[in-house]
């Protein structure tokens, strides 16, 4: 072997490493969580996993299990007791730690075969390290303060009207369709619902209609009749602000609106 040859092998070597090392997540030492961008992390659960799973101690499991009290844990011990994990994730063998955590969110379908989490891709390295110290943050798997962020700014001033005060918020809500599935003791129920800017809500069912309205929590509540189950009719309010961030999903929030009911919804782009 010439030695022309050799130094060609060495510098295709040297590129294959460099180009590992650049794809490679920065080691997930808690110097480096404790440092994640706390927004971005935010931001990417948003985007990506808030559609199936909560991170609140005592939250409900969605699709995907409450992730409270992950780290440390494994899948199928006993933390989620009611949720049914696949077969593939208990027999993985896996204890959440933030290094695990990155090898399974680099590739979840590779890492783990027939595992259920049905995602269309892997999260890209810069995005998951502040995505697990986002988590890590929210579920107690942290020793690390949690940022402050300067605080949203609105227009306090209520003479003026909530898309003025609210923009992002308003422009959301009256140009998208929400999505409802009701779950009851007699089986469950779809529709989706259209927040007009009238104060009106219409939907695809014609028998249900509502209205809305906000309050001087500057929570937005409303109501809605003529549903095709009992109760037939129920009333909410969340805060504006949670909805300010736009996102789409069939499934982005959980409530009980009277007993016995669980209420699913989430924000489809656009509108007939």
């Amino acid at each position: 072997m010439t030695m022309r040859i050799i130094a060609s092998l060495a510098l295709a070597g040297a590129a294959a490493l460099a180009a590992t090392t650049a794809a490679a997540q920065v080691q997930l030492t808690r110097a480096v969580l404790s440092q994640a961008d706390y927004v971005i992390g935010r931001r990417a659960f948003q985007m990506r996993c808030s559609a199936c799973h909560s991170l609140a101690e005592g939250g409900t499991d969605l699709t995907g299990p409450n992730l409270w009290a992950i780290m440390g844990s494994a899948p199928g011990d006993g933390r989620r007791p009611e949720f049914v994990y696949s077969d593939a994730l208990r027999a993985a063998g896996i204890r959440w730690t933030a290094d695990r955590m990155d090898r399974f969110l680099a590739d979840p379908a590779k890492d783990v075969p027939a595992n259920r989490m049905a995602v269309p891709e892997g999260v890209p390295s810069p995005d998951r390290l502040a995505l697990i110290a986002f988590m890590m943050l929210e579920t107690g798997g942290a020793d690390w303060p949690r940022p402050e962020l300067p605080t949203v700014v609105i227009d306090k001033d209520r003479s003026k009207p909530i898309e003025e005060r609210f923009p992002s918020f308003w422009n959301h809500m009256m140009s998208n369709t929400v999505r409802y599935r009701m779950v009851t003791a007699d089986g469950e129920q779809v529709f989706r619902a259209y927040f007009n800017r009238d104060g009106s809500i219409s939907s695809d069912n014609d028998k249900i209609r509502g209205f809305w309205r906000p309050d001087d929590r500057d929570f937005f509540c409303y109501a809605l009749y003529g549903l095709p189950t009992k109760p037939d009719q129920l009333v909410e309010c969340f805060p504006m602000v949670a909805m300010s961030i736009p996102r789409f999903a069939e499934q982005l929030w959980e409530s009980k609106p009277v007993a016995g009911v669980r209420l699913f919804g989430g924000i489809l782009p656009g509108r007939p």
